[in-house]
Order: structure tokens, then C-alpha cells, then sequence
């Protein structure tokens, strides 16, 4: 099995009335709750993505419920680093 490091770019909230900042959980219950829609950009080392597949999305979703990420929040946006394991 593969794991490759995922960078997520998501904006929370509406593009153009996004909060600076929330609270920890505020942004876990946010993340809970993600639509693909809400994903703007998933890159690699070497591949990127502006509409996600759905398998990827899932894959992102369950590593989220897992608590299996780091994050930054910055005027709205939120950018995620995690791995995924990838079958081979």
C-alpha cells in the first residue's frame, strides 16, 4: 500500500463572507459536514485536481472523521495536509 501527501484547499463559508478564523471545533464540525463543492483545489507531489472524483472526496472524508490531518486557516480558507493510503 502507497500513502501519498494530499494538500486540500477549501474555502469555508461563502466566497465573498468568509470568516478570518473559528474555534477548533467549529472547523472539525465544518469539516464533518464538507461538500465536494467546498473543495477548490487536491494536489500531490505530482498530480492536481479542481473537481474532485468522488472516490478521492471519499477518501479525504474518512481520513477527516479519522482526525487524520493538519490544517491552517487563513481569510476563509482552509488548507489540509494528509496522507492517504492508496492501494497499489
Amino acid at each position: 500500500m502507497k500513502k501519498l501527501l494530499f494538500s486540500i484547499e477549501a474555502i469555508i463559508g461563502d466566497r465573498h463572507d468568509s470568516p478570518d478564523s473559528l474555534h477548533e471545533d467549529e472547523i472539525h464540525q465544518w469539516l464533518l459536514n464538507i461538500q465536494k463543492q467546498d473543495i477548490l483545489k487536491v494536489e500531490t507531489e505530482t498530480e492536481y485536481w479542481e473537481d474532485i472524483p468522488t472516490e478521492l472526496f471519499e477518501l479525504i472524508k474518512n481520513n477527516i472523521k479519522n482526525g487524520n490531518f493538519d490544517y491552517t486557516m487563513a481569510k476563509g480558507h482552509l488548507w489540509l495536509k494528509m496522507e492517504i493510503s492508496l492501494e497499489s
